[in-house]
């Protein structure tokens, strides 16, 4: 049965480096530098984290980036626990939590190649705002108005 946790502000010493193994075991790059201090202590930290008995299967990690406008920065879901609709109700209850904690807009990057992400962003309401390229990969900024959830 999966269950879900919302952990505001920077996560304990445990859950990070938790995080950040499954972070490998996901995009296959031990990427630790992803998990860095600076991102741990941004404002209105968010991290949204699924769990199938007590395993991680999945997690969403954001911040606010300005006033009102929160940033989803990092997420992912095990291959083996794609297409359940686990990515969807994590980036629902990080909407909702931004709702809550009055962020009006929420903004997201994506590779082109990471053609799921940006189908699943799509169909949940954010719209294409800006395209551009860096270090030859082609990025996508997405927003979605924050406003339709209630």
């Amino acid at each position: 049965m999966l269950e879900f946790e919302e952990i505001e502000g920077t996560p304990d010493v445990d859950t990070i480096e938790r995080l950040a193994k499954f972070y490998e075991s996901v995009f296959g790059t031990a990427e630790l530098d992803k998990f860095e201090e600076r991102i741990f202590a941004a404002p209105h930290l968010l991290t949204v984290v699924a769990f199938d008995c007590g395993s991680i299967v999945g997690f969403k990690i954001g911040y606010q980036i300005a006033p009102k406008k929160f940033y989803s920065w990092i997420g992912g879901v095990d291959k083996n626990f794609r297409e359940q609709g686990i990515g969807a109700e994590l980036m629902k209850r990080q909407h909702e939590w931004c709702v809550k904690n009055g962020f009006e807009v929420v903004q997201t990057k994506t590779k082109n190649c990471f053609k799921s992400m940006l189908i699943l962003n799509l169909k949940n309401g954010f719209d294409i705002v800006e395209v551009y390229r860096d270090k030859d990969e082609l990025r996508i900024v997405l927003e979605k108005n924050l406003s339709q959830i209630v």
